[in-house]
């Protein structure tokens, strides 16, 4: 279902709801909008001041010509928190794949802002060639559109723009099990913005050189089942940085926070909680068998 709220054009296209306490910041992944947070997540605004943009490019967001880049995303979102009045308090950001990325970097540059990231299926490498092997073991999908990038152009730019109708009818056929309005706007984006924030972001961000830049508590949380991510590399983080933590979810893929968001709501609830993370450095989900 559709988050309640109200809509805003600021810097980006932002969801409100809730007007005191603390702000939490929910961002989307790749190829998609902030209504990936559905009304699941809204109980978050009971006792905060939930804020869900549509990142830069996506969505109903602007699309300029260029400048997707990590600091071009955070900086559009630190633009919005501070448009809309919610930057007297610091933030708990909450990110999905492309969205953890995005989360990292708005607490590099505006350290301020940000209080804590929660990062679910955090798309975070080694280096642009470990990012591109992982990514080519996910799915024929993800190696068609997420890889070779001429079939990603040819659909972007003579299908998603040209016959965006059907471009979204194409897009709910293709992911059958996610629900049809988060399905369609897949295709709700210019072929710069997907493909620059596929490249710079994705694919060659060292996301790995940023969290020793940031001092603040980060959440690192994957399913079981998660095929994007680098789950050895999340534990090796958790274990070197003392601020972060990897919490893994049983029985849960890479789209944790819509298979679960029950689950994934209180992650969220516990990392803004009084323990300010968890004991230890890496958890499991109280119902599930070890995973780390």
């Amino acid at each position: 279902m559709p988050g309640r709220g109200e809509q805003h054009r600021v810097s980006l296209a932002v969801r409100t709801l809730g007007g005191r306490g603390s702000p939490v910041v929910l961002l989307h992944g790749l190829a998609g909008s902030g209504r990936y947070w559905g009304s699941a997540y809204d109980q978050l605004a009971e006792g905060h001041r939930l804020l869900v943009p549509d990142l830069l490019g996506f969505g109903r967001s602007p699309r300029p010509a260029a400048g997707y880049g990590p600091d071009d995303h955070a900086d559009a979102v630190s633009r919005s928190i501070r448009d809309l009045g919610a930057h007297d308090q610091r933030a708990t950001v909450v990110g999905h794949s492309l969205g953890s990325l995005v989360a990292l970097r708005l607490a590099v540059r505006h350290p301020s802002l940000v209080a804590r990231v929660v990062c679910f299926g955090p798309p975070i490498y080694a280096d642009t060639l470990a990012a591109r092997g992982r990514l080519s073991r996910v799915g024929p999908g993800t190696r068609l559109f997420g890889l070779d990038t001429r079939w990603a152009e040819l659909s972007c730019r003579h299908l998603c723009q040209r016959h965006p109708a059907l471009a979204a009818r194409l897009a709910c056929w293709w992911c059958r099990g996610v629900p049809r309005p988060i399905a369609a706007d897949a295709v709700e984006h210019s072929w710069a913005s997907y493909c620059e924030t596929l490249t710079r972001v994705l694919l060659t961000a060292d996301a790995t050189a940023w969290m020793n830049e940031i001092d603040i508590p980060i959440h690192l949380v994957a399913g079981a089942h998660d095929r994007v991510v680098d789950r050895a590399l999340l534990v090796s983080l958790a274990g070197r940085h003392p601020n972060v933590t990897f919490v893994a979810l049983p029985r849960l893929g890479h789209d944790a926070p819509l298979a679960d968001a029950a689950t994934c709501r209180r992650v969220i609830d516990e990392a803004m909680g009084p323990e300010k993370g968890w004991p230890g450095r890496t958890r499991e989900d109280s119902r599930g068998l070890p995973l780390v």
